[in-house]
């Protein structure tokens, strides 16, 4: 293919929006696109013009391969037209069902909270009672708050009155982990929202939709931080008209994964009602890693506790030098001494989260260190590489894409178990499902000592150990090390620099998504659509 042939710079073009999609955007603005698209396409006997790939852009755009539309300051924003229209479809599918309240005896529903909180012996905070009678009236409703607020025990509230209200309920959550977890912590069954929307893998759709919605007359999703542009579309696609929609979730938390940060646009939108808890209650202030967690929230530095062999408290620091050397040091000395000491399984209990994959903390390097320190070589432990990955009989490892057939999804995590060298197979136990990783999967799996935070988001593991540098690759935002802290259950250590905390602090965002549904859901309530 011709360095400037046609073909070349269009499949550039779409190239680069499908990489800002993995990078969570839903568009590019034109300016930004055509110069990730030079960058990308420069060769050392070529580089293409700005003006060839605008017109190229504008050709796709007659012919609907691109969808260009332009924001309040002028500038053309370039989109694939299957990201356009399911954040066009969203923003309106919400504002017509769910934009009428529901008709509701609120002297009835108070009275009921009077019983409920005086037959159990329990209190809500007039934040939590606001959002339970909100529940009762209100089509969609996002109930959002940070650790130690309460959130779990107000939505177990606010199912109690819907059950008291005869309503069919149905609990999910994106991922299998959280739902798991969810299911125990709240003493309720909690789907994830692929098994709720019955995925089938022959269509590579789901069988729930407008034409076949949920039997249930009230939905709750958990962790929706979580959700992307495209699953909160086909849930709310498949939720029968009348009926209500629980969203919650921390919106401090890192947005999802995938393209869109639903959750804050709702929010940002003033379209959608939202509780959001605040007040931290009693037993959860005695705790430190939800105290430095607040404190980073509110961009104050936090104070931690200095590690020592006696801590007092659950959440420690160690001044690991300037270098990421003496980090990797301090990290190995943590797990091989410390850990055990204080009564962890280094194998089981700790799990090490970093900012990314790169560089001497990266989750790359810092796997083939633990893997040697955790799960080190032995005579009876049989071994393979592959793609220059070392893969051990009882390492831990992660699921890095969904497998339908399996049910086992992104972000699952699983112990190998044995290992077939001819065969080239892997078997993995996967909690209650064990699978067996032919040649041709060895790719969808990777070690996971150590994670990157955005992995481990809305995990909990009962030690963390989250290394932070002022080196290249570490950009460590301060989402990223709140969401880091708020996966510790039992014990969070700090290992770094205190001006790399401060740089953290500084970083309030994060990196801007380009998403574009808080203006439509504003837009869709300003010039309302007929009920579908």
């Amino acid at each position: 293919v011709a360095p400037d042939s046609q073909f070349r710079y269009r499949a550039g073009l779409i190239h680069v929006l499908n990489e800002a999609a993995a990078d969570g955007h839903c568009y590019l603005p034109q300016p930004k696109l055509i110069e990730n698209v030079i960058k990308l396409l420069t060769t050392a006997d070529h580089t293409p013009e700005e003006d060839a790939i605008a017109d190229i852009i504008k050709d796709m755009a007659l012919k609907d391969d691109l969808i260009r539309e332009k924001s309040s300051d002028q500038t053309l924003l370039c989109y694939l037209p299957t990201y356009f229209h399911t954040e066009q479809n969203l923003a309106q599918l919400i504002q017509s069902r769910f934009c009428q309240p529901v008709a509701q005896d609120m002297p009835r529903v108070r009275a009921w909270i009077e019983r409920f909180t005086k037959s159990h012996k329990i209190k809500l905070s007039p934040q939590q009672r606001l959002a339970v009678e909100m529940a009762a009236y209100s089509r969609v409703m996002i109930l959002t708050g940070g650790p130690g607020c309460g959130k779990t025990f107000t939505t177990q509230t606010i199912v109690s009155l819907w059950k008291a209200m005869g309503k069919s309920i149905a609990l999910a959550a994106p991922t299998g982990r959280a739902a798991q977890r969810l299911s125990e912590i709240t003493q309720l069954e909690v789907k994830t929202i692929h098994c709720l929307l019955e995925f089938d893998p022959k269509t590579m759709g789901f069988l729930r939709d407008n034409q076949n919605p949920l039997p249930h007359t009230a939905i709750v999703a958990l962790e929706a931080s979580m959700l992307d542009l495209f699953l909160a579309s086909s849930l709310v696609k498949a939720i029968q008209y009348g009926s209500q929609l629980l969203l919650v979730g921390d919106i401090d938390q890192l947005p999802s994964v995938g393209p869109g940060q639903v959750l804050a646009d709702l929010i940002n939108s003033g379209h959608v009602p939202v509780v959001r808890l605040t007040k931290v209650f009693r037993q959860a202030q005695q705790s430190a890693i939800i105290t430095v967690a607040h404190q980073i929230n509110r961009s104050q530095f936090p104070t931690i506790e200095p590690i020592s062999d006696n801590p007092v408290s659950e959440c420690l620091w160690h001044g690991g030098g300037h270098h990421p050397k003496h980090g990797l040091k301090a990290i190995s000395e943590i797990i091989t001494d410390l850990i055990p000491r204080l009564g962890y399984n280094r194998a089981t209990d700790v799990q090490v989260l970093c900012p990314t994959s790169r560089g001497l903390l990266g989750t790359r390097n810092l796997n083939t260190v633990l893997q040697q320190l955790i799960n080190p070589p032995s005579p009876d432990k049989v071994e393979i590489t592959r793609g220059g990955n070392l893969l051990r009989e009882g390492d831990r490892i992660i699921q890095l894409t969904n497998d339908y057939n399996h049910e086992i999804f992104n972000g699952d995590f699983g112990i190998i178990k044995a290992i077939d060298p001819e065969e080239m197979e892997v078997t993995v136990q996967y909690g209650k499902h064990t699978v067996v990783r032919t040649r041709a999967d060895l790719n969808q799996i990777a070690l996971a000592w150590s994670i990157t935070i955005h992995q481990s988001q809305v995990s909990e593991y009962p030690v963390v150990i989250l290394p932070i540098y002022t080196q290249p690759y570490m950009m460590l935002s301060r989402k990223q090390l709140y969401t880091a802290l708020t996966c510790a259950k039992q014990l969070a250590i700090v290992v770094g620099s205190k001006k790399a905390i401060s740089k953290a602090l500084r970083s309030s965002d994060g990196q801007l998504r380009y998403t574009r549904l808080q203006q439509r859901l504003e837009s869709a309530f300003l010039h309302p659509t007929i009920a579908i």
